[in-house]
């Protein structure tokens, strides 16, 4: 286990620190760990999440759940405490919470400013992506709240960007070019040559080269296909100096539906993953927070897929944890409060198996508890119920496994047990396509 799980923390931060801290869009869990550290907390909180809008889009016909109230533990729907809740949910009493709708940037660019200059924040951190927005960004450095430049989360974050920056440089170089519209994809396919990949950008990303284009409409950025597989690199950094958390190997890296941590990488492929992941930190110029850097391993070496300034989303957040004791909100208050940044060491492997079901209506499925009682198993998430419509890649949550496991062995044979035990009987009747 690691050292995070016994360290002494002391009850309030050194003065030297801020004490004053706004949230955006923060965990439950993260918001309790400031306040126990002693923190001013205030949370300016996503709009779209209490409970009145959530309501609204189930009445819309959201994804129901296969679990039951009596269902065991880790049957019941995934309660992640690294994710964005309801406002007010699970808080210390007295938290100032203040809901901002995050599309209003007039709104947003106010709340901050008020939380500066009335209450005295000191320090903003933003999470649930929020850290990237413009408005969030721009604000937060005028303010003089975030030891980040104003760019560091874009030129991450955007992913256009984030190439132009690697490519400038001749780090992890792979050839690109931006398609304007649609109807420009196919020019800039044949200039890449193929196999590419395409990633549709935001509307408003305007490089450079590309500063045109009608509002609202489509960018498209296509990249030199890169062979091999693929690994996560989680970070964090303080005061420049970047620490490496962990690297997790995703989805066949080690096995075709699943991702593992600690990844099982020989030492010179997972230092060339590590030391990729920290020189776009630099060129970036960013200071403080976490990252999460998806780096392949090609017969060319090292090259960066994407990366984000946060720390990765569930369930890869729950696999540190699961395999380390690593407390990502409790070690981002420890580093705030000016206290040296522990780099957790695994005593066990952690495997997360996901799973997609065919575009169509669930009739049934079966199984879940018996996976749910496989050795190691930790939670079965399963987002949909009998009657629900099944959306297909890239609609609605996937379901997984969360598991551990004492070697890379035993984690694969429980993966592989799970994938059989799970049944589930979809129509693919056109109307229900």
């Amino acid at each position: 286990m690691s050292a995070t799980a016994d360290r002494y923390r002391e009850p309030h931060p050194p003065d030297s620190a801020p004490q004053r801290l706004l949230l955006l869009c923060p965990s439950a869990r993260l918001v309790r760990e400031a306040v126990a550290a002693g923190f001013a907390v205030r949370v300016l909180a996503d709009a779209s999440l209490t409970p009145e809008a959530q309501e609204a889009q189930e009445s819309q016909g959201s994804q129901g759940s296969q679990e039951s109230p009596d269902a065991p533990d880790s049957l019941k729907p995934a309660k992640s405490p690294h994710a964005p809740r309801c406002p007010d949910e699970d808080l210390p009493p007295g938290t100032p919470v203040e809901l901002v709708d995050l599309t209003d940037e007039t709104a947003l660019v106010e709340a901050i400013d008020v939380a500066v200059r009335v209450h005295g924040t000191q320090r903003l951190l933003a999470f649930a992506g929020t850290a990237a927005l413009p408005a969030v960004a721009k604000t937060a450095a005028r303010l003089g709240v975030t030891p980040n430049p104003v760019d560091a989360a874009r030129l991450l974050g955007e992913p256009a960007a984030m190439r132009a920056l690697l490519n400038g440089s001749r780090h992890s170089y792979v050839p690109a070019a931006q398609a304007r519209t649609a109807q420009e994809l196919p020019a800039a396919v044949e200039e890449i040559g193929a196999p590419v990949t395409v990633r549709t950008l935001p509307s408003s990303t305007r490089t450079a080269s590309c500063p045109s284009g009608s509002a609202g409409e489509r960018s498209y950025l296509v990249e030199q296909y890169l062979e091999g597989p693929e690994y996560g690199v989680v970070t964090l950094t303080v005061d420049g100096m970047h620490r490496v958390v962990g690297v997790v190997a995703l989805h066949g890296a080690w096995h075709p539906s699943s991702h593992l941590f600690p990844a099982p990488l020989g030492e010179r492929d997972e230092a060339e993953a590590r030391a990729i992941a920290t020189e776009l930190l630099d060129l970036a110029g960013y200071e403080f927070g976490y990252a999460y850097t998806v780096v392949v391993l090609t017969a060319d070496g090292p090259r960066v897929v994407r990366s984000r300034a946060d720390y990765p989303d569930e369930p890869l957040a729950s696999l540190i944890e699961l395999a380390t004791g690593f407390c990502a909100e409790a070690e981002l208050v420890q580093a705030l409060a000016g206290k040296p940044v522990n780099v957790p060491t695994a005593d066990r492997y952690a495997a997360v198996a996901s799973y997609r079901l065919p575009v169509g209506r669930l009739l049934s499925v079966s199984g879940l508890e018996s996976i749910s009682e496989l050795p190691g198993v930790h939670r079965v998430h399963f987002p949909y119920a009998s009657g629900d419509d099944i959306p297909g890649h890239g609609g609605g949550a996937d379901g997984y496994v969360l598991l551990s496991a004492e070697s890379t062995q035993e984690a694969a044979e429980t993966v592989t047990e799970a994938g059989r035990l799970l049944r589930a009987e979809v129509s693919r009747r056109p109307d229900h396509l």
